[in-house]
């Protein structure tokens, strides 16, 4: 029987065989290089959760695909099932870009460091909606009555309301029953499920394509002074060439491309501006001295 290799000289090794050495050594040189370039994590986009998860990640998603191409970076978009979740996050700093009103961000501000880098506009209002046929058509109506409201924590859904109550002779703590529904599309299909009397809304929530066909079935019975929108805000440790950057990427969300329109259209604003904290210092102040005069 031929010897496998017969005829070949003596010693020699087939030539797969005689490659396979450097074939090695170039696998070990290629994974050092790959080994060399530190890998970048996803940057976590927090934004509040104002709507369901599913539906935040839905409106947000076409922003962080922006963001992801502008920074060379994926962004993701993350949120929670509560607001006093939201905010235990931010203040171990899970988040590396928030989404959230102006009254979390202060608390973001404060305890966690976040920085405010923009914000969208125009301004927007709030108010108190109830079922047209309730036969309620002004809020000293609501005496004893059931009120939905987003959080106790919610500026738009339940402070500026809260006010309103109080200037009209209601105590919201003893003439009010509040039922607290987390989200202001929940807090609309509650009263207009007969489930609350009123509801205490951002009234751009109403703007939502969901609610095209009940319009007619509400009525707006106070109407808040306007209040500017969501900044967005940067951990206090972020590099400062990638917090620069991600302000620019967001202050180029315009309505000039058909892209960058239809984020802004998804999330009903008109535009995306650069701001800092020392404009946010100053909207604490005027809402400070806001309160003192009450």
């Amino acid at each position: 029987m031929t010897e496998p290799y017969a005829g070949r000289r003596a010693g020699r090794l087939p030539r797969v065989v005689r490659a396979w050495p450097g074939a090695v050594l170039l696998l070990a040189v290629l994974s050092t290089q790959l080994l060399a370039v530190p890998v970048q994590d996803d940057l976590k986009l927090g934004v509040v959760p104002y709507k369901s998860p599913r539906s935040i990640v839905r409106l947000y998603s076409s922003l962080a695909a922006h963001l992801s191409r502008a920074l060379g970076r994926n962004v993701r978009v993350v949120t929670t099932n509560s607001f006093n979740e939201y905010l235990q996050r931010i203040y171990r700093r899970q988040y590396d870009i928030i989404v959230l009103g102006s009254t979390f961000y202060f608390k973001a501000h404060d305890r966690a460091g976040y920085q405010a880098v923009a914000r969208g506009y125009p301004s927007f209002r709030c108010g108190i909606i109830v079922r047209r046929d309730s036969g309620i058509t002004e809020v000293g109506q609501l005496r004893g009555r059931r009120m939905a409201a987003v959080d106790i924590m919610d500026r738009g859904g339940y402070k500026l309301q809260v006010r309103a109550l109080k200037a009209s002779g209601i105590d919201p703590d003893s003439d009010i029953i509040f039922h607290f529904r987390g989200r202001h599309d929940s807090v609309i299909y509650s009263v207009l499920s007969g489930q609350d009397d009123a509801g205490a809304i951002r009234l751009d929530a109403l703007q939502r394509k969901e609610f095209d066909n009940v319009l007619d079935k509400l009525r707006i019975i106070y109407v808040s002074p306007e209040n500017p929108q969501f900044p967005f805000a940067v951990r206090p440790d972020m590099a400062p060439e990638l917090k620069e950057k991600i302000g620019a990427a967001l202050a180029a969300i315009t309505m000039a491309g058909p892209e960058t329109a239809a984020i802004l259209k998804k999330l009903h604003l008109q535009g995306i501006e650069r701001i800092s904290d020392t404009e946010m210092e100053e909207l604490r102040r005027r809402r400070q001295a806001e309160e003192a005069g009450r």
